[in-house]
């Protein structure tokens, strides 16, 4: 790295440079706002007589080598947003001066000055003509302002951009000066610190993260796409930005793009670290941790996490604005979307990857069934008026579940959802029941429940479901029947009754009075008769279902109000129903029913990028009645033999049992697949231990690693082997306690670990406690035996109301598998220790 102060004009003049914007990074993006700024600030030093404004600074990189023009490849890491708005500003002065020759005397900078010098390489074609290349979307615009320079008759573009606008906004403000050398004095005397880094040696983009301070913020969008392509050769960079990440804007759409990414971004990640949540303002940290993680950093392996990215853009941009090929399904969408809980498009997103991704996971109508329940299960919560704070967790708890079903290659992954859903009675999750429901729908004032215009446009179109009216099409606004300014009418009192204002106050805000109409305001505070009869309008004329009541009626009152309400109540039951599950199905698909689902994903790119697997390593099958073979391929996918690549093993291996004609294709892949003779599913456990994850794993699991692996240690220690034999290497290895036999009679000897709570324990148990009172006459000696032992001492007391007594040593530990070896090390010696001093039991 080299760093120094230098005249912002003599770094974009410097002609053994040519700076070039990389597709990675944002496009140009100050607008007024900041133009303002940069042109006070050069106009305030440009009146002093000295001193310099200082920008910040302008960090850079080498691309490559010098070319034969003599020109380097300077692409920039951070500042280009303000190289950019001065070369606009130069721009703008040049252009003054060619439209003003009449002060050309006066002028201390012409035309062909500033563009020659600052903007072009009048030598070169091409590219290389200009000083600055912007990256695409800004390119073609810079490019007719230059051209428009070189050639007046050449017109700016009329596209609106904030090139082009920033460039008018500052010839508008020149047109304005009495005076425009004032701004190329400024302009002379702006400085920044010129940054170069070292190809190989400096990180550009820790680097860039760390000095990008000034102007304006950087969204996450723009911090992610810089990290996945900045790290890339720049010979890479345009293409993976072309095919895949303009893929991604694409989908989540170019227009709405900056606003919807991080939205997008946070329910990926929610995804797959499900059923822990993504910390909300860390989220960036939180994506990088995961590209390292599952070795998307190391070459050539960038295209997958892009195209593992651009399939879910696709999946959120179909929740989010319902532009998939299933009207059905988009309707669905489109309701779920209307209930505005965003916090359940991680869930959403899941369940549709699993739809088309799973292979036959499950069919249509489960999908359907499985949509329609979910919004039952939100609509009920907001209507019923429960708290979604905790809905999020929840949500994420069932994106788990699911995954766990859908990896174990169990059926039954409909069932399962419906489990989730159904099956919270008593929680604060739990979905209200039939009668809960009705008696919220029979009481509740629901004109000012903001889901008001949803609940009646759901209403009436499942009267007629093959044929549902577009409401977004025209103007309906929900309709009194009942005005709510009635009892300012003398014919509305008389049809309330003697004790009108109480009716009134009870009944005006209720469901039975509540409809759709476009003619609010025509319809407005009429009388009954007045608003049914109207000959536009009227509800004579209603086709609305859920107002058939009105065609006919004579009166409106509370008893037409509470018959109608009672019978938009029955069809909302049929419409948000809530499913008959019995409770054995609850119970089995319950949490603390299942094995025990895992805290942490764990992928074919994480036992990559940790060296348990790599790329061209054969899986064969371990089943006994299906033989199988595939490759892990470059990108960490599972090909198998008739050339389908697949993300997930449970995916291969259930593709493997269609092709060999099997009744059932449900199989945990994880343990179908293996390699070298060890399926997949211990390779995931070392993965997980390797990290400390233990609470994703069966306990059970974990200890067996742990013991078959002091074993093999202890068989390499000679004075162990031949102080304990070998019959402790038979044991059960799956215990939290491993005996090491009886050193004296009436004693025994065991090792005890501690997993969750971090402890490895060497106990010496005596089942006489007479005997152990003997022993405890030695403590003296005892402890200064042990006292070159680490670990912490401990006697039980010799009249402790207990049936055996217990000499222990421990030692608090960390259990990731780095610290094994450590821990195997201080296990044998304290073993042999406490083993010694058995010499003073009598």
């Amino acid at each position: 790295m080299d760093a120094g102060p230098v005249k912002l004009l003599s770094l974009i003049a410097d002609k053994g440079k040519r700076f070039i914007v990389p597709v990675y990074q944002r496009p140009y993006s100050w607008d007024e706002e900041q133009c303002e700024q940069l042109w006070n600030d050069v106009l305030h030093i440009g009146h002093l007589q000295e001193g310099a404004h200082f920008m910040g600074s302008v960090v850079w990189v080498q691309e490559g080598t010098m070319g034969a023009d003599g020109v380097t490849p300077a692409l920039i890491i951070d500042g280009q947003q303000r190289i950019t708005t001065v070369n606009l500003l130069l721009a703008a002065l040049a252009d003054y001066a060619d439209s003003h020759p009449n002060q050309a005397d006066q002028l201390q900078f012409s035309c062909n000055e500033l563009t020659d010098e600052y903007l072009i390489d009048s030598c070169r074609e091409g590219e290389g003509h200009y000083r600055l290349c912007l990256s695409e979307g800004d390119h073609d615009q810079y490019e007719s302002v230059i051209h428009h320079l070189e050639d007046p008759r050449a017109p700016i573009t009329s596209e609106s951009h904030r090139i082009i606008d920033n460039f008018q906004w500052f010839s508008h403000q020149l047109k304005e000066m009495k005076d425009p050398n004032s701004v190329w004095a400024g302009l002379r005397r702006l400085e920044v610190v010129s940054i170069s880094l070292t190809q190989g040696q400096d990180d550009p983009q820790a680097i860039f993260e760390s000095m990008n301070s000034t102007g304006k913020d950087l969204s996450t969008a723009d911090l992610v796409r810089n990290y996945v392509l900045m790290r890339q050769p720049l010979e890479m960079q345009g293409k993976l930005y072309e095919d895949h990440w303009r893929t991604i804007e694409i989908k989540l759409g170019v227009d709405v793009y900056n606003d919807v990414f991080d939205d997008f971004l946070y329910d990926w990640l929610a995804i797959i670290n499900a059923p822990r949540p993504v910390p909300t303002r860390d989220v960036y940290r939180f994506f990088k941790d995961y590209v390292t993680n599952n070795g998307y950093d190391n070459h050539g392996q960038i295209v997958g996490l892009l195209d593992q990215m651009s399939k879910f853009a696709g999946y959120y941009s179909r929740i989010t604005s319902s532009s998939g090929d299933d009207p059905e399904i988009d309707r669905l969408f489109d309701r779920i979307r209307a209930l505005n809980m965003s916090v359940i498009n991680p869930l959403l997103m899941t369940l549709l990857d699993d739809y088309q991704e799973g292979d036959d996971l499950f069919s249509r109508s489960d999908f359907v069934s499985m949509l329609k329940l979910l919004e039952s299960y939100l609509f009920r919560r907001i209507a019923c008026q429960m708290s979604n704070n905790g809905l999020n967790r929840f949500s994420l708890s069932v994106i788990a579940r699911l995954r766990q079903i859908k990896e174990d290659g169990s059926p039954g992954y409909r069932q399962a959802f419906e489990a989730a859903l159904l099956g919270g009675a008593g929680t604060s999750h739990r979905m209200p029941d039939d009668n809960e429901f009705r008696q919220t729908l029979l009481s509740r004032d629901f004109y000012p429940f903001p889901r008001c215009n949803y609940m009646l446009t759901t209403l009436e179109n499942a009267y007629h479901p093959k044929n549902p009216i577009d409401f977004s099409s025209r103007n309906y606004t929900i309709e009194h029947i009942l005005p709510q300014n009635a009892l300012a009418h003398e014919q509305w009192r008389q049809m309330l009754g003697a004790d009108c204002e109480r009716v009134f106050a009870e009944h005006v805000n209720k469901l039975g009075n509540l409809t759709l109409t476009a003619y609010n305001s025509e319809l407005s505070d009429g009388l009954f008769k007045q608003k049914r009869d109207r000959i536009v309008g009227g509800y004579q004329d209603e086709y609305l279902s859920i107002s058939r009541e009105l065609r006919g009626a004579e009166t409106w009152n509370a008893e037409s109000i509470e018959a109608r309400t009672c019978r938009l109540a029955d069809k909302a039951l049929e419409v948000w129903s809530m499913p008959k599950i019995d409770r054995a199905t609850i119970d089995k698909y319950k949490a603390d029913k299942q094995a025990k689902i895992p805290t942490k994903t764990v992928s074919l790119h994480m036992l990559g990028a940790s060296g348990l697997l790599k790329p061209g390593d054969r899986l064969e099958s371990l089943s006994r009645k299906y033989e199988a073979s595939a490759l892990i391929t470059g990108e960490m996918m599972i090909r198998v033999s008739d050339g389908r690549e697949f993300e997930s093993p449970s995916s291969a291996a259930s593709h493997v049992l269609k092709l060999a004609g099997a009744s059932s294709s449900s199989i945990n892949g994880w343990t179908f697949w293996g390699h070298g003779g060890v399926s997949l599913d211990d390779f995931r456990s070392r993965y997980q231990v390797s990290q400390g994850d233990m609470e994703s794993l069966d306990r059970s699991k974990v200890r067996a690693m742990f013991w078959d692996g002091f074993v093999d240690f202890c068989k390499a220690r000679n004075d162990f082997m031949a102080a304990f034999g070998s019959a402790f290497t038979r044991a059960d290895h799956t215990r939290y306690l491993l005996s090491f036999g009886s050193p004296v009679s009436g004693c025994n000897l065991a090792g005890l670990i501690g997993i969750r709570d971090g402890y490895a324990t060497v106990e010496f148990l005596f089942h006489d406690p007479a005997q152990y009172a003997d022993f405890l006459e030695q403590k003296s000696q005892v402890e200064s035996d042990l006292s070159s032992q680490e670990g912490d001492l401990e006697w039980d007391d010799k009249d402790a109301d207990k049936k055996s007594r217990h000499l222990t040593l421990t030692r608090h530990t960390d259990y990731k598998q780095d610290q094994w070896d450590d821990i195997y090390r201080w296990l044998a010696d304290a073993l042999l220790k406490m083993k010694s001093v058995s010499q003073y039991v009598r």
